[in-house]
């Protein structure tokens, strides 16, 4: 955790989406599900105790407790695909993952497999990545899957529009391995 941060009694959303490496999105539907306590401002904005993101940071697992970590990888292009799959099966971390090549098939996948992370390419065949991170943010019970959108041609339009449409955040490829595994919660 940030040094800086460990001497504020109270955190913003912002600050704790940084400490826990999420979105500020999903800090406040936690806390609007209840799982994170937040005392609220007389200007309404949350703020969270320190004591209480360090309680719920405890018992916080990214997996849910329900063992490995599972990540869908979502490229029409195979052989980012396999390297990604390599990357992510490979080493100590308790990962199962499940590929899709198109959007379409991204949604089946999203159903059948129940990802906690979806990496999900913006340019595909048939349909653009930012309607499919949509659609999957839309799926009932589905709400809460991870969406990490990747791009080679990262516009800040384009950029905007997949934050907007729920994905935490947008790498640029060719992916920095180390950023990506950061940012899934696989590596220092």
């Amino acid at each position: 955790m940030n040094e800086a941060l460990k001497t504020k009694p109270y955190l913003t959303p912002n600050e704790v989406a940084q400490w826990m490496m999420v979105s500020p999105v999903t800090v406040r539907g936690w806390a609007q599900k209840g799982l994170l306590q937040a005392e609220v401002t007389p200007g309404g904005h949350r703020r969270f105790r320190q004591d209480e993101v360090e309680r719920f940071a405890r018992q916080w697992n990214p997996a849910g407790n329900k063992g490995p970590l599972r990540i869908l990888i979502v490229d029409d292009d195979k052989g980012v695909v396999g390297f990604l799959k390599e990357l992510l099966e490979g080493g100590e971390h308790q990962t199962v993952v499940e590929t899709a090549f198109d959007g379409f098939d991204a949604g089946r996948k999203v159903h059948a497999f129940a990802p906690d992370i979806v990496l999900l390419d913006l340019m595909m065949p048939g349909i653009m990545g930012t309607e499919v991170c949509r659609q999957i943010k839309q799926m009932p019970g589905h709400a809460d899957v991870r969406v990490i959108a990747m791009s080679g041609y990262l516009s800040p339009e384009s950029e905007a529009e997949l934050l907007a449409a729920g994905a935490e955040c947008c790498l640029t490829k060719p992916i920095d391995t180390v950023r990506l595994l950061k940012q899934i919660g696989l590596g220092g």
